[in-house]
């Protein structure tokens, strides 16, 4: 379908003020943050703006909990308030935020140390809060995670670089025990939580907790992972699910898998491709760099590096695949009108 667009396929696009740092969809609102610190809150259904609100960026990741949604930021922890956008508390940590995972009113999040001289994260530290931001705990060790989920019970998984590679369980009671992988490669992304974790490597491969699923040559940029399987994306462009395997020129940034559909999108330096694989793979182009893919049952969420949020209903992405749109629809003059419209709604 020469000339499809990722604007024509989505329900609604939504505009941030900076590169999109991170997406979160659930099936009551669509989160998004910005490089430079704007977070904002839609309704998933509508795509009517909820709220924002500017905090010190980047805004690396985001996690909800009840009525909270807690986001790691710069160098600090932030509660916000999820039906006014209010912010309940903040807490500095140590060294750069990373990742943050909260359930049943307790919060965990991480933070890391980048040494210039050695060029590696020589240090992170584990923080557990509750609801109210008391500190509860904290841990260090000298390897950065590049993944967090729960471990099904009061604690949390995380999956490790070098040096020792393999992953980490964190528990109030037991504190650090560190575990093996199938693969001895540092874990550069993953998925999941529990029992149904995979991890990317390094070398290309990715494992389960105890089984290795892929063996690969090419590091693994991006992974997801859902009931209908698992896609892992790959620096040298290749993309691998359960049933097939494709290849994008340059590397893979971002990967996401929405009922049986899988969805990547990669770099080669100039130009942007995002494939959508299902019974026959689709290949559209865009012109920013899609780094941030998320999805719930209702559809998929892709952020861009010129702050652009879409939105893509599964049920209406695979209509207007299928439809023959008529050739108007696909004019680079509607597709400046729309942005033009989007930014006067969001002013």
């Amino acid at each position: 379908m020469a000339g499809l667009s990722l604007e024509v396929i989505s329900s609604y696009v939504r505009d941030l003020s900076s590169s999109c740092s991170t997406v979160r969809l659930s099936e009551d609102s669509l989160l998004a943050g910005s490089h430079d610190g704007l977070l904002a809150s839609w309704d998933a259904s509508s795509g009517i703006e909820n709220w924002r609100v500017s905090i010190e960026g980047p805004i690396s990741d985001i996690s909800l909990d009840s009525d909270i949604i807690y986001v790691t930021a710069s160098d600090s922890l932030h509660a916000i308030d999820q039906e006014k956008g209010s912010i309940l508390w903040s807490k500095q940590l140590e060294g750069a935020s990373d990742y943050v995972f909260a359930v049943d009113g307790i919060v965990w999040a991480t933070s890391s140390v980048y040494e210039l001289e050695v060029a590696d994260f020589i240090e992170a530290t584990i923080w557990r809060f509750d609801r109210s931001g008391d500190e509860l705990g904290r841990w260090v060790m000298a390897e950065r995670p590049w993944h967090i989920a729960s471990d099904g019970s009061d604690g949390i998984l995380l999956g490790l670089g070098r040096p020792r590679c393999g992953y980490v369980r964190v528990s109030p009671k037991l504190g650090i025990e560190h575990i093996q992988l199938p693969s001895n490669s540092p874990v550069t992304c993953g998925s999941g939580n529990d029992t149904e974790l995979i991890f990317g490597h390094a070398d290309g491969s990715v494992s389960a907790l105890e089984d290795s699923i892929l063996e690969g040559e090419s590091l693994v940029t991006s992974i997801a992972s859902s009931a209908y399987g698992w896609i892992s994306g790959h620096e040298d462009g290749s993309i691998s699910m359960k049933t097939k395997s494709e290849i994008l020129p340059g590397s893979i940034d971002s990967v996401e898998i929405v009922d049986s559909i899988g969805w990547a999108s990669s770099f080669d330096g100039l130009n942007v491709q995002i494939m959508i694989l299902g019974e026959e793979s689709e290949t559209i182009s865009h012109d920013s760099r899609v780094r941030q893919m998320d999805c719930s049952s209702s559809g998929i969420v892709l952020g861009d590096d010129l702050g652009r949020v879409y939105f893509v209903e599964s049920g209406v992405m695979q209509r207007r695949l299928d439809s023959q749109l008529d050739k108007s629809e696909y004019d680079p003059k509607n597709s400046e009108l729309r942005a033009r419209l989007r930014m006067l709604r969001n002013r």
